[in-house]
């Protein structure tokens, strides 16, 4: 079991791609979905220019991957600005409630206040456990499964 304190969170590198695509699977079928991306596509969406995503992985201290988060940016066309999405965040099953998670949504929060984004948003079910997780973080209820963390200009 792993807690934030022995984690190492950094940016994904294209050597990371099949850790986080197992991640990702093991994140969909967890949600009765099974993946059809390939770790060829994953690969190219993720680090050929332009990349399509960006993700962080989450490692233990012997370097084991035990999380990762990926998404993107978006523009907000009513408010006039860029924000990112979060599409998905998945901590391995026996490290969570040790600080992972949250460790991850700070690289993506220290990310959008480096590159100047007015919000970060994701989706979430409301029966899942994680919207507990989520408002702790301080993301507020949206509505329709969206929560959003309004980042203050500096």
């Amino acid at each position: 079991m792993s807690d934030a304190d022995d984690v190492r969170v950094r940016r994904a590198e294209r050597g990371d791609a099949p850790a986080l695509l197992a991640m990702l699977v093991a994140l969909s079928r967890m949600h009765g979905r099974e993946p059809t991306i390939g770790l060829e596509v994953f690969e190219r969406d993720g680090w050929d220019e332009p990349a399509r995503f960006q993700a962080w992985i989450a490692e233990a201290a012997d370097g084991t991957p035990v999380g990762f988060v990926q998404g993107f940016p978006k523009y907000a066309s009513w408010t006039g600005g860029d924000w990112f999405f979060v599409a998905n965040l998945w901590v391995e099953p026996e490290c969570r409630t040790g600080g992972v998670g949250a460790a991850l949504m700070a690289a993506v929060e220290q990310h959008a206040r480096a590159t100047g984004l007015a919000r970060i948003e994701l989706t979430v079910a409301r029966d899942n456990p994680a919207v507990g997780f989520y408002e702790r973080l301080g993301l507020t209820d949206r509505g329709d499964y969206r929560m959003a963390l309004d980042l203050p200009p500096l």
